[in-house]
């Protein structure tokens, strides 16, 4: 809600959700770092992929019209990642948080492949009749 105000680009919008969800993996990579788990790892080569990938959006999503939902699907099975490691870090309340988080990122994933697969077809018939 508060970003519909500052970026009224949709694309633009979409672009900085991902790009913020990014880092925030980068900044649990950070995390495990410091607590010296291997894990690390996987999390910064999934945060650096995924803000790449969130940068190139506008021409992934020209390309691939089910992208958004995909970035979804990637971002829902981060945090149910991150809420299991908080889970056997001891976390009471945070791991139930991330799956929240998670479910409802299918839930977009859901609704974005679907109405971007919908605007393909579409496009494609209003230019092939």
């Amino acid at each position: 809600m508060i970003l519909n105000r500052f970026v009224k680009n949709p694309e633009k919008r979409n672009r900085i959700v991902h790009i913020i969800f990014g880092f925030i993996i980068l900044i649990h990579a950070l995390e495990k770092y410091e607590t010296g788990h291997g894990s690390f790892l996987f999390f910064l080569i999934a945060g650096l992929v995924f803000i790449a990938l969130a940068i190139f959006h506008p021409l992934l999503e020209k390309k691939y019209p089910w992208i958004d939902g995909v970035f979804f699907v990637i971002e829902g099975t981060l945090s149910l990642t991150v809420s299991y490691d908080y889970y056997h870090m001891g976390k009471k309340a945070l791991p139930f948080v991330y799956i929240g988080v998670a479910m409802l990122q299918y839930f977009v994933a859901f609704r974005k492949s679907k109405k971007g697969l919908a605007d393909h077809k579409s496009k494609s018939n209003s230019t092939a009749g």
